[in-house]
């Protein structure tokens, strides 16, 4: 007997369901959760490599300079101290060498040049995000294809796509606003958020509103959990760790509220921007937000930024806006960059 058309038409949906079922079982639980986010993917173009700072434009850079209020200004990166510093597991802190010093001359070792001149040489061994850092777009993705759904073979041996020195071609100029979460949610007299803290963006706006501050479209959000000043103190209240640091938090509606606020970057005074340990619908997650704002969105991460003076000031004047300008070092085909960057007021 022919099929009948009902019949046919149940097999092929069976058979769709089936395909389809297999193709979400082979998915990576990062691939599932990200099925229906923001991508940025093509925006700007096949070739793009610098993402979301597309964003930043002549007008962005003239609203930074406008925020400019008293000419004050801060320098936002830690301190590269030899041996020493807060670091991702894995990384190494800034290992510091002299190569020519006063003692070359003092041993006997070397004469003065011509006319009595000395000089002192040095060298460094460091991871490129091992201190106040920016990420290229290319750090971290998941599946086969980072940013612009190129291929991750395009990270062997050097990123020869959305490298770090693209954004350090392009800098980083724009109005920023300071969001002290730490100050507003935090339970002690340092102004900070107790370890595993999950940052959502009911907290962001929370934030902004006490502090009276206006988040624009195309913003760059500077986020205080004042976590890292545990690192150098001698008796924490609580044990600094780069894997329960607070953090931002994934979350559907954060990545939307981003996409429609057309943020270029963000960046935190802790190790990840994210909390890296994270639990969504039953499944441990490590750095998902990474997946979904440098892969997908194109967002460009910042760490490891020093904002406690910042904060401080910012509490004593109301003024949490500011001109920020930062500019990683032109690594070609690097995956990040040492930024010591500047605000404004």
């Amino acid at each position: 007997m022919p099929f009948q058309p009902s019949i046919l038409a149940l097999c092929t949906g069976a058979l769709f369901a089936g395909a389809s079922a297999m193709a979400m079982a082979q998915q990576t639980p990062m691939e599932t959760l990200q099925s229906d986010a923001p991508t940025n993917w093509g925006k700007w173009g096949d070739d793009d490599q610098v993402g979301a700072l597309n964003y930043l434009g002549d007008a962005e850079v003239k609203q930074g300079a406008a925020a400019i209020q008293s000419g004050k200004t801060f320098t936002l990166q830690i301190p590269m101290t030899s041996g020493s510093g807060p670091v991702f597991p894995g990384r190494v802190p800034t290992q510091h060498f002299m190569a020519t010093d006063a003692g070359v001359y003092m041993a006997g070792k070397a004469e003065p040049a011509p006319g009595g001149m000395k000089y002192s040489d040095d060298v460094a061994f460091m991871y490129l995000q091992g201190t106040t850092h920016v990420d290229g777009l290319a750090h971290a993705w998941y599946g086969d294809q980072i940013y612009g759904g190129k291929s991750e073979k395009t990270s062997v041996h050097g990123h020869t796509h959305a490298d770090v020195g693209e954004i350090g071609e392009k800098g980083i100029v724009g109005r920023a606003v300071l969001l002290d979460v730490g100050r507003h949610m935090g339970s002690d007299d340092l102004h900070r958020l107790p370890t595993n803290t999950c940052i959502n963006l009911e907290d962001l706006e929370a934030t902004a509103e006490a502090q009276g501050t206006t988040i624009n479209k195309r913003d760059i959000l500077v986020i205080r959990t004042g976590s890292i000043a545990r690192f150098w103190e001698e008796e924490p209240d609580e044990q600094w760790n780069a894997m329960n640091e607070p953090g931002l938090c994934h979350s559907q509606e954060l990545l939307s509220w981003l996409d429609r606020m057309e943020t270029p970057m963000i960046a935190t005074d802790n190790i990840a921007v994210e909390k890296v340990v994270q639990e969504i619908d039953g499944q441990q997650y490590i750095i998902p937000l990474h997946g979904a704002l440098m892969r997908d969105m194109g967002v460009v991460l910042s760490e490891i930024w020093w904002l406690d003076d910042l904060a401080a000031d910012s509490a004593e004047d109301g003024q949490y806006s500011f001109l920020l300008v930062a500019a990683p070092l032109k690594v070609e085909q690097g995956t990040g960059s040492p930024v010591n960057p500047v605000a404004i007021k």
